[in-house]
């Protein structure tokens, strides 16, 4: 009895007693990314993996650290998974993402879809026409290690990314330091709202930047141990994102004050 204990331990350490699996360690990113993950540990992207963890009855522990800490780690296989990324080359040696038939990023298995907006100075003449920027002679600010600089690198711009925060980062804003800020739409509308005097300083452009899907990175580890696993854990992602228990979790998440 004592033996068989034993051994159903050492299983479950090894995570194959009775098919247990191991705990799982996600990282994110650590400060407030409105509405998908904040710092008092709510948010619809650990709403909708709450929903996948239960769903397929893994353990998972969600680790807060600087995004670019969070996709090192991974690459080093400290994390099972970094969440929320959007898709960028160079990140593929460092994890992988779900894809589709052709190799290519599959959407349809995002955690959610962001937006990307220029915020400028009020009264400022830069602009943005959804093709081309114009009358920007200064940096642009841009969070450090978000994939939207790639975009503002390409149109020629100089990019300031020394702030890891929002709400420094618009701060810089209106102060002189830069001449405009990309930030996720949602994200930049939040810290506005949050702060009125700065929010009457400050206007947002009409025109998107970008749209793009945002997704559960897996790591090299966990796709070399657990394939099957990783493909589970994403095809549940897309199937609870259209689930009308996360529908509901979404309407109650945007109607807080």
């Amino acid at each position: 009895m004592h033996k068989a204990l034993h051994y159903c331990l050492l299983w479950l350490l090894a995570g194959t007693c009775y098919g247990a699996q191991p705990t799982l360690t996600f990282c994110h990113e650590d400060q407030n990314a409105y509405p998908w993950v904040m710092t008092d540990g709510t948010g619809l992207n650990l709403e909708l993996l709450n929903l996948v963890k239960q769903a397929l009855e893994l353990q998972v522990v969600y680790v807060a650290v600087p995004w670019k800490r969070c996709l090192s780690g991974m690459q080093q296989g400290l994390y099972d998974g970094a969440f929320a990324a959007s898709f960028k080359t160079e990140r593929l040696q460092m994890g992988h993402y779900p894809t589709d038939a052709d190799g290519r990023p599959d959407a349809s298995r995002r955690l959610h879809s962001s937006r990307y907006t220029l915020y400028r100075r009020v009264g400022s003449a830069v602009s943005w026409d959804g093709q081309h920027f114009s009358q920007v002679n200064g940096r642009v600010g841009s969070l450090s290690g978000f994939s939207i600089r790639d975009l503002l690198l390409a149109h020629g711009l100089e990019v300031d990314e020394s702030s890891r925060d929002p709400l420094a980062l618009l701060q810089m804003l209106v102060h002189g330091r830069v001449e405009a800020v990309a930030l996720q739409t949602m994200r930049g509308d939040f810290v506005l709202q949050a702060n009125p005097q700065l929010a009457q300083r400050v206007e947002k452009l009409p025109q998107l930047l970008e749209e793009k899907p945002y997704y559960l990175m897996l790591s090299n580890t966990l796709l070399m141990r657990d394939p099957d696993l990783a493909e589970r854990i994403w095809a549940e992602v897309q199937h609870q994102r259209e689930s009308p228990a996360y529908q509901a979790h979404v309407t109650a998440y945007l109607a807080r004050p």
